[in-house]
């Protein structure tokens, strides 16, 4: 936990850090960095936008060696073909302008997964009504183990 913005060195002294959270590399493989203030942000009634998610999302991508999209970790096998194809539908209208996903969700894959998972766990009843094949992606992905399914 930082206690503000950084750079991409971990420096918190200069005036122009824009960093609020990042997953580290090197020595600070597999871990998550926040600031303090981006964290408490995320977790604010009025946000719609949470970096402590955001960032624990490209971990969990992480986890089976590539930061790409596709959390091998926990996507069933069959699902990883559907997945690719609705994200990379989902990233076209996007860039088209033809949806209310956050433009920073089509930078790349997995950018796209981290994004989306903030909009499933902070608004799940918008992401089902808006995007029902998303919603019923990721409702399998982080909940086929809970039993929690609808």
């Amino acid at each position: 936990m930082y206690p503000a913005t950084f750079d991409e060195r971990y420096d918190i002294d200069k005036p122009d850090n824009r960093i609020v959270g990042m997953v580290g590399d090197g020595v600070l493989n597999r871990k998550m960095i926040l600031s303090l203030s981006s964290l408490r942000e995320g977790f604010s009634m009025t946000s719609d936008h949470n970096t402590a998610i955001h960032e624990f999302v490209h971990l969990i991508d992480k986890a089976d060696g590539e930061v790409d999209g596709i959390p091998e970790y926990l996507i069933p096998k069959a699902l990883i073909k559907p997945w690719l194809t609705e994200m990379h539908r989902t990233i076209e209208r996007i860039r088209k302008g033809q949806s209310d996903i956050a433009d920073y969700a089509a930078t790349n894959e997995a950018e796209f997964l981290a994004v989306i998972s903030e909009y499933f766990f902070q608004k799940p009843t918008s992401l089902q009504k808006d995007h029902p094949r998303l919603y019923a992606l990721l409702d399998t992905i982080y909940n086929k183990e809970a039993g929690q399914h609808k």
